[in-house]
């Protein structure tokens, strides 16, 4: 014998209305996202949903001391990898650091971090044999100056010519410090 169920009119006009099929679908759908976005973000980074993992901090450019400070507070360990030259850190600033910020990691892992040992020198470009004029623009354009300028006797050489530099040619000097110059003058002149 069958059995009828019996369905209030409001009830059986729902399920077969096109809206409440509409809205049944859409649910779906919102369910569907829901999961997928739970699944592919644990995908992804699965410390970061459970478990005690967390992201590396940024300490890029921080003095030393806060860097290490930083790297603790979050939970890792620092190690000092060395010096590196940079034109755009300070000396002593972080200028590297591995793994890079963000990246999500067990506590108590190692963070490298390398600071910077200021600017690279520049080296004394070879001015020897140019005049006295042409010699101080290509010193200021290498991003050194001109400091004392001597002139002695020119034996054999042309007037207003460098003989040589202090510091010698490819030496390295920092951003900005001075290069003296040695000019051949005329017979007459002395040092």
């Amino acid at each position: 014998m069958r059995t009828r169920r019996h369905t209030s009119p409001a009830l059986a006009s729902l399920r077969t209305a096109p809206w409440g099929r509409f809205a049944r679908d859409l649910g779906l759908v919102a369910l569907t996202f829901v999961v997928g976005y739970a699944v592919s973000s644990y995908w992804i980074a699965p410390g970061s949903l459970m478990g005690s993992d967390h992201a590396v901090p940024r300490v890029l450019g921080l003095p030393m001391a806060e860097a290490k400070t930083a790297v603790a507070a979050a939970g890792f360990r620092s190690r000092i990898e060395g010096e590196r030259p940079s034109p755009a850190v300070v000396q002593g600033g972080i200028v590297w650091q591995d793994p890079p910020p963000g990246t999500v990691l067990p506590p108590n892992a190692v963070v490298q971090l390398v600071s910077s040992a200021g600017p690279a020198p520049i080296a004394v470009p070879d001015v020897i044999g140019l005049a006295l004029p042409y010699a101080e623009r290509v010193i200021e354009a290498a991003g050194i100056k001109v400091g004392r300028v001597d002139t002695i006797r020119g034996g054999g050489q042309e007037t207003g010519v460098i003989i040589t530099t202090r510091p010698a040619p490819g030496n390295g000097r920092p951003r900005g410090a001075p290069v003296d110059l040695v000019v051949s003058g005329p017979a007459g002149a002395g040092r």
